[in-house]
């Protein structure tokens, strides 16, 4: 466990709660956009057994992006296993900021499961630097204008991951200068993903969910109702 001082803890609680204001404060009016949007009065959650099964497919699986674009899709893929195998690897490293191990690499559960983010750090640093690469070097017609905002996301990502590998280095586990890198680059990322397409890591999964089968009905016009807002 990384030690911390007291007044780095005071930094660090200063800036985490920037952050997650940050991201609540743009993704509360995304939100509030969802919640005000019109109900579809023939949506059933039924049957839930093939929600269920486009959910592992589509989400978990990321079955249909790898299928349609097979290259792309594994790197996507990759970053958005990453993102989920990190989810207890950032509740531990924000915990050790407040002086709390949830996970201690010293017992053989902790060390397991730090060693398989690792390896998938490693996938999400070549499936991140390898999208960086076909959209900044390559860069296929169809994925034009130039996104800079995509590159500096980028290499938040890629950071994020080397800040993380770079501690099972030797003598490199406990060093202060990386937490506070790794840190800092999760707290500028935070309030960056409602502003960016990086929105679908967070909403997607419930969109696969609930997604319907084809278009919404529209309700059946009554009377001379379709002319009677267009009376001359």
């Amino acid at each position: 466990m990384v030690q911390i001082t007291w007044a780095e803890t005071a930094v660090f609680v200063v800036l985490l709660l920037a952050s997650v204001y940050g991201f609540l404060y743009r993704f509360g009016k995304v939100w509030r956009t969802v919640l005000k949007s019109k109900k579809d009065p023939d949506f059933t959650i039924q049957p839930v057994g093939r929600r269920v099964w486009d959910f592992v497919w589509e989400v978990l699986l990321q079955g249909k992006v790898i299928r349609q674009r097979p290259l792309p899709g594994i790197a996507h893929a990759l970053v958005f296993w990453g993102f989920c195998a990190f989810a207890l690897v950032t509740l531990n490293h924000f915990s050790e900021g407040l002086h709390v191990e949830l996970l201690s690499r010293d017992s053989w559960m902790g060390a397991f499961y730090f060693l398989l983010a690792a390896l998938f750090g490693v996938g999400v640093a070549i499936g991140i630097a390898g999208l960086a690469f076909r959209r900044f070097v390559i860069r296929p017609r169809w994925l034009e204008p130039i996104s800079y905002e995509s590159l500096f996301i980028a290499f938040l990502i890629f950071t994020l991951m080397a800040t993380y590998l770079a501690t099972f280095v030797p003598g490199w586990e406990e060093s202060r200068a990386l937490w506070w890198a790794h840190t800092v680059t999760l707290l500028v990322f935070m309030p960056l993903i409602p502003h960016t397409k990086h929105l679908h890591l967070v909403l997607s999964p419930v969109t696969v969910f609930l997604k319907r089968d084809g278009f919404s009905k529209i309700p059946p016009l009554v009377g001379d109702e379709d002319f009677g807002r267009y009376k001359m």
